[in-house]
């Protein structure tokens, strides 16, 4: 018997052996797929990402544009409004860009008057202070001077604003947050305010709908200790030329706001 065993010992050695090699070879194998599905994984969303670029959505993109929105608007108060805001960005270099925004608009007042002209003109500056794959954050500044032709037309007062403007990118989707705080003289202080814009898109980028939008803005007046959140949503198309054209309304959701029923619609020419 003991000669038996000893004849059966290195048998049993080398199939211990074998199957040890195979597990391992088995481990590796798996390893090299879960590696090979991860970074297939990560170049699929690399590439939504890439396709999802120059929407014009991202707050911290650098891109120049020529950008018109109309908006239909009727107020509480029985004030109907149609208004054009015309905005212009030029990027400066590859971290900076300067905008301007002209509005126009026409008023309808509940007595039956009009006021037609233009808005308070606003000027602003902003610079990329960090870029990754997924995430980004600019900061940037402003000044609207009042232009506004008629009272029912803008806000009656110069204001200052400083921002801070962070986007989280994740193949089709993004999620963005606009921080600011915004300043006005004196005898408009009531409107001094702090607000939170957070944003969340979805962005197929498909052959009729390029991207949903939705913004969900906190103000929060200090003067007055007003607190307003309202929700925007919008519908766009990316045309291969770059053009985009949007669809969106506006609620409120809390606070006391006078606007009972908005429509926008948008044009963006991105360069």
């Amino acid at each position: 018997m003991k000669p038996l065993l000893n004849a059966l010992c290195p048998m049993f050695f080398l199939v211990s052996l074998h199957c040890q090699a195979t597990d391992k070879t088995v481990d590796v194998g798996t390893q090299a797929g879960q590696k090979l599905a991860e970074r297939q994984q990560q170049e699929k969303l690399a590439a939504q990402q890439l396709a999802a670029k120059g929407t014009g959505l991202d707050p911290t993109e650098v891109i120049g544009r020529i950008e018109f929105n109309y908006t239909y608007l009727e107020q509480k108060t029985g004030t109907e409004r149609h208004s054009g805001i015309l905005k212009l960005d030029t990027d400066l270099d590859s971290k900076t860009i300067a905008g301007m925004e002209v509005p126009l608009s026409s008023a309808k007042l509940p007595e039956g008057s009009d006021q037609n002209g233009i808005g308070d003109v606003g000027f602003n500056i902003r610079r990329s202070v960090y870029v990754s794959p997924s995430f980004s954050v600019m900061a940037g500044g402003g000044i609207t001077l009042d232009t506004a032709s008629d009272d029912e037309l803008g806000e009656g007062s110069h204001n200052v604003s400083a921002g801070v403007f962070t986007a989280w990118r994740h193949g089709t989707w993004m999620i963005a947050n606009i921080a600011s705080l915004k300043f006005y003289e004196d005898h408009a202080k009531d409107l001094n305010s702090f607000s939170l814009v957070p944003l969340i898109a979805y962005q197929p980028m498909a052959e009729y709908l390029s991207y949903v939008s939705l913004g969900l803005p906190f103000t929060y007046r200090y003067e007055a200790k007003d607190e307003i959140m309202n929700a925007f949503l919008s519908f766009g198309k990316v045309m291969p030329n770059k053009d985009v054209y949007s669809v969106g309304t506006k609620f409120n959701i809390s606070g006391p706001d006078n606007d009972d029923f908005v429509l926008t619609i948008g044009y963006k020419r991105l360069f």
